[in-house]
């Protein structure tokens, strides 16, 4: 194994949101607890409080799961006595242990992390954090095409929200966020955005203003591609979203496409002064994914992407 040449005095601390998936919550918990800088690291648990009587029982067993962890330097236990749901919760607590750390390594309780998942990472927040072009450091990547020629990272114009770093001084610069639709399309923004393949982006941002589903990430992309932001990425996924199974914000959705291999090398030096030389290749097989086939980049242009989502669902019997 080797060892970290990180500066151990400025690693970013974690927040985990939970609410009521208590063996996705522990699958994510165990393997972060394996990552080689878990004794190192400070770990936020953010639990929000059950909406109804109904999920009680699953929200007390995380609780009484996190009661008794160990195996991080320190566990902070953020449980919320009132319902606040997904709009609130996590938003109010990054910005609290932003404020309190001055950078954050935000996951969901739906990431699996491979062992070096932390040291990437905070490897890409301590060399980037005076980059003005680059937002955060993601420990996911998407299933892509393209050798690595020997490259650690690749950029990406738009944020990926599975298990990702920044800082305080670039969160500052984006919110609070605003879905500001009509003028970024009166302005052609979204026109361009959607020249660069981000035309997923800015579906998810019309969906997201006219209250079909919350989409804040589409805010953030958008804003991120006004603004010429960018965010760091693996060659080899450090993460694997398991969330896409029909559970959580994903109950329209049953799909294997995100999936990956996690990184199983157990590499702790990363080299962040060169992207890839399949960077580009990369990106474009990205944009495809995301994009989807040539019907559903069809749905989206139309508007009705939501509602053949929602088709799909009921005939797979969600």
């Amino acid at each position: 194994m080797e060892d970290t040449t990180l500066n151990l005095g400025r690693l970013a601390p974690v927040a985990l949101y939970t609410y009521s998936r208590y063996e996705h919550f522990k699958r994510t918990v165990e393997a972060l607890k394996q990552n080689f800088l878990a004794p190192h690291t400070t770990l936020y648990v953010v639990s929000d409080a059950p909406s109804i009587d109904a999920h009680k029982p699953a929200v007390e067993n995380i609780r009484n799961y996190v009661d008794d962890l160990r195996g991080f330097r320190e566990v902070v236990r953020v449980y919320r006595d009132k319902n606040l749901g997904l709009k609130l919760s996590p938003p109010m607590a990054e910005k609290a242990i932003l404020s309190d750390h001055g950078m954050i390594i935000n996951m969901e309780d739906d990431n699996i992390s491979s062992r070096n998942y932390l040291d990437f990472v905070n490897g890409g927040l301590q060399h980037f954090e005076d980059d003005d072009s680059v937002f955060s450091v993601s420990g996911y990547a998407p299933p892509t095409a393209g050798t690595d020629g020997g490259g650690d990272f690749w950029f990406y114009p738009w944020n990926i929200s599975w298990g990702y770093g920044l800082w305080k001084a670039k969160y500052d610069k984006f919110y609070p966020l605003v879905n500001r639709y009509p003028a970024l399309k009166k302005a052609g923004v979204l026109a361009a955005q959607n020249r660069h393949g981000g035309l997923y982006v800015s579906d998810s941002l019309k969906r997201d203003y006219e209250n079909k589903k919350y989409f804040p990430d589409a805010i953030l992309c958008t804003e991120m591609f006004r603004q010429g932001a960018r965010t760091v990425l693996p060659t080899v996924s450090k993460i694997q979203n398991i969330g896409q199974d029909g559970s959580g914000q994903s109950s329209n959705l049953l799909t294997d496409k995100y999936n990956v291999t996690l990184d199983q090398s157990g590499k702790r030096h990363f080299d962040f002064s060169r992207e890839a030389a399949s960077a580009q290749q990369k990106r474009d097989t990205a944009i495809a994914l995301y994009n989807g086939g040539g019907l559903t980049r069809l749905a989206r242009r139309l508007g009705v992407y939501h509602e053949l989502s929602g088709m799909r669902s009921k005939m797979l019997g969600k």
